[in-house]
């Protein structure tokens, strides 16, 4: 991108006449030449164009602020965005995963019950002796307990029979106990290996889906985002291209300008016979100011 700055040439006109007086002095003249600038009748038209310029190089500063602005914005807006997308994602992965665990939960459960009855069923014959076994020994004990009048010694005795005979049942039991887990587990073990299989399979399937469906928004908002950046260098170029046509004709009008007072000065010069022209006023120099001749020389030019 170029930059045009306005530059003002400050010309200084050392002329030479065609002749000398007759007294063999250099005739001297001196120009204002801010003043003769600024009475050229196309300085109005200058003046506007410059205003023009001016206003334009603001307008590019402000849309250019505003770009920005609204670049932060949209960043903060596609921020939160996101963040909202992945709470919703992680949500739906959260809910979705409760469903497969409660799935998959009750399937154990009825694989548990079927197990728990082929448990029993395997090992029902085996509790029946043991209870055949032990019942009427047990039933013969508590009789005697209770039907019998006995010492507090025999009693004793009769009690802990009783008790040795219940310990060693209830031992038995938790053999018999430990054989059903034994086979409940044999059968629920291979399960719950192939219920955490399937559930981590899906896990990570719903997290591919959740990762495609963030990079699908993360993508989209940074195609958007780099339209915009986009859009202000294509806003920016069209500014500055204006601008370009307008300094370049301020530039042309600058120079008709100093053009016409060099060309009125030169006129001036060879018919008053002038060997030097300043363009400002030399200390202890007599010279003539035409500065009003040009003015008025310019002014006719309308």
């Amino acid at each position: 991108m170029r930059w045009l700055t306005p530059i003002i040439l400050i010309v200084v006109l050392l002329t030479a006449a065609c002749g000398h007086d007759p007294g063999g002095k250099d005739k001297i003249a001196v120009i204002d030449w801010d003043k003769a600038f600024s009475a050229h009748p196309k300085q109005t038209v200058l003046k506007q164009g410059e205003a023009e310029l001016q206003k334009l190089l603001r307008y590019r500063e402000e849309q250019a602020e505003i770009a920005k602005t609204q670049i932060a914005g949209l960043t903060r807006l596609q921020q939160l965005k996101q963040n909202s997308k992945a709470n919703f994602l992680d949500a739906g992965f959260q809910t979705q995963m409760y469903a497969a665990e409660a799935k998959e939960r009750k399937k154990l459960l009825d694989a548990y019950d079927a197990a728990v009855k082929e448990a029993d069923a395997a090992l029902a014959e085996q509790e029946k002796e043991l209870e055949d076994a032990y019942q009427l020994k047990i039933l013969n004990l508590r009789l005697r307990l209770e039907a019998i009048k006995m010492r507090p010694a025999e009693r004793e005795v009769v009690q802990n029979e009783l008790n040795q005979v219940q310990s060693e049942r209830e031992q038995q039991r938790q053999q018999i106990l430990a054989e059903k887990n034994k086979i409940i587990g044999a059968k629920m073990e291979p399960l719950v290996a192939e219920t955490q299989a399937r559930l981590k399979q899906h896990a990570e399937q719903l997290q591919q889906e959740m990762q495609g469906d963030m990079s699908g928004v993360l993508s989209k908002d940074q195609s958007d985002l780099a339209k915009v950046p986009e859009a202000l260098t294509k806003a920016m170029a069209a500014i500055d291209k204006q601008a370009d046509k307008l300094q370049e004709s301020n530039e042309k009008l600058r120079a008709g300008i100093r053009n016409d007072i060099e060309s009125n000065v030169i006129k001036l010069a060879h018919e008053r016979q002038y060997t030097i022209v300043f363009h400002s006023v030399k200390v202890n120099i007599k010279a003539d100011d035409i500065t009003d001749d040009v003015v008025k020389a310019l002014q006719n030019m309308k």
